[in-house]
């Protein structure tokens, strides 16, 4: 059932968040059921998804929200548990696929990350039949401390942060365990040297790597639309909240950030100042407790509507609702005098606009104009620059009849459609005119996020490569590929280039 939503603005409070006095408010996007994150598709300007923690999807479309997936009947609610976020594939236009982050019913508490994907019929609705378990982690001990996150990198791998398992103090030292053994029980709590995480999840094997550990609760996580740096709330022990930066492009792989060692910028459990730590990268923003007491992780700002907080990471804590920005890694945090009760979690859209969702019900965004400019395109008037591609990789020789492909790697600096198809021609031949136009690759489609490397492969028919095989078996000497590659944006405006490829056996 479908219902009508008004946007609605609420003005809760108002800050000079510039030199020109620019005002920030909340505006309010609607009422859901326990809500704790904001997601939208690449590239998708009219839907944005929030995400229940009881084990539903809300899609709000146009002005209207409605179910779009429901899981319910997996997910094991309540407390810390529940459905907990969700992330699209970069080229979620094309294949409809998307993954969330929940805590199962069967077996109790598990944390389980699974490929989900669009309805092929209805793209307003999840599809039933499909789910596809890329991860699962025991956590039937504690309902404490599960993490939740997930995000997709540059690179497109899918990152996942886990918690410590639970208990007061990381009794089963997993946040500094990165030795892979049997999951087991250790002072009744989950030992599993996969908490206290980020992994780095392969979408395609569900194979994963320890991308860097030494967390308490990584509840929220977010990498940087522009500068992909990576930004990690972690959630404090009972003294101190912390925030950690990582920069691109290595993002400070296999980084320890010291939990239980550390608390903030504490020793833990003795509190003393860290002074220097050894092997373990410290915070960069810390704040105590009493009122507050949990961070919600957020984004930096690179909505084009909201200049006056442009490269600002915009963030709050739990008790307090009381939202505060910095621009990292090295700027001096300040309140923005808004305040969401029960801030659970943030979110962003494809038009790079940020959202704060209250676990009470409702949903904001930050707004001053509430106009949608994506990423790439002018905020005072329409979008007329073409994107900008980089052919990161594309073998100037390869064996396309032995693997039925030829590929490259390419990159837009917005979003963008990628379309790449090709034509196939023998040198030397009488034939050439006539093959070249027969001989034709299958054309590749997909759709990446700004600043994200893909491979397109186009695939080459069997017939098609034995009437090459014949061609280069009477003598004719070379067999190449003429690919042209078209970038389009969601503006319509597009960009193309040509390159060539040699066939051989």
């Amino acid at each position: 059932m479908r219902r009508a939503l008004g946007l609605v603005v609420l003005l809760l409070a108002v800050v000079p968040a510039c030199a020109q006095g620019a005002t920030v408010t909340l505006a309010k996007v609607g009422d859901f059921t326990a809500p704790v994150y904001v997601a939208a598709p690449p590239g998708d300007t009219s839907r944005v998804f929030v995400v229940q923690r009881g084990g539903s999807i809300a899609l709000v479309k146009d002005g209207a929200v409605s179910t779009f997936a429901d899981i319910s009947s997996r997910v094991l609610a309540g407390d810390e548990r529940g459905l907990l976020s969700m992330a699209f594939a970069p080229d979620y236009a094309t294949n409809g696929l998307f993954y969330v982050y929940y805590t199962a019913r069967s077996p109790a508490g598990e944390i389980t990350i699974q490929e989900l994907r669009r309805d092929p019929a209805n793209p307003d609705r999840a599809d039933a039949s499909y789910a596809r378990t890329l991860l699962t982690i025991p956590h039937d001990q504690q309902s404490n401390h599960n993490g939740g996150q997930l995000q997709i990198g540059r690179d497109g791998f899918l990152y996942a942060g886990t918690g410590d398992g639970g208990s007061s103090g990381d009794p089963s030292g997993n946040a500094q365990d990165t030795t892979p053994a049997p999951p087991s029980v250790v002072g009744g709590v989950n030992h599993d040297y996969r908490l206290g995480k980020i992994l780095r999840i392969d979408r395609a094997t569900g194979g994963f790597t320890i991308f860097s550990y030494g967390l308490r609760n990584p509840w929220r996580f977010s990498f940087d639309l522009a500068t992909a740096d990576l930004v990690i709330a972690d959630v404090g022990q009972d003294r101190y909240e912390e925030v950690n930066f990582a920069p691109a492009p290595g993002n400070n792989a296999g980084a320890n950030y010291g939990w239980n060692r550390y608390e903030g910028l504490h020793t833990y459990p003795g509190g003393a100042p860290a002074a220097s730590a050894p092997g373990t990268v410290l915070p960069v923003i810390e704040y105590p407790h009493g009122p507050a007491c949990s961070i919600t992780g957020g984004y930096v700002v690179r909505d084009p509507a909201l200049p006056e907080l442009a490269g600002t990471y915009v963030y709050g804590d739990y008790c307090t609702g009381d939202l505060s920005g910095a621009v990292l890694p090295g700027g001096t945090p300040h309140a923005l005098g808004l305040n969401v009760p029960g801030l659970s979690g943030f979110g962003e859209d494809a038009c790079a606009r940020v959202y704060a969702a209250s676990l009470d019900g409702p949903v904001y965004r930050l707004s001053t104009t509430g106009a949608c400019v994506p990423p790439g395109a002018a905020a005072t008037g329409p979008d007329k620059r073409a994107p900008a591609f980089t052919l990161l990789r594309a073998a100037r020789r390869q064996h396309a009849l032995r693997t039925g492909f030829v590929s490259l790697r390419a990159r837009c600096d917005e979003q963008c459609a990628l379309r790449a198809s090709g034509r196939i021609s023998i040198a030397r031949t009488r034939a050439h005119k006539a093959v070249a136009s027969a001989l034709r690759t299958r054309t590749a489609r997909t759709t990446v996020v700004a600043n994200t490397r893909t491979t397109l492969r186009l695939r080459i028919s069997r017939a098609t490569r034995a009437a090459v095989r014949r061609s280069l078996a009477r003598g004719h000497r070379r067999a190449f590929v003429r690919i042209t590659l078209r970038a389009t944006d969601a503006a319509t405006n597009a960009r193309t280039r040509t390159l060539r490829v040699q066939i051989v056996r």
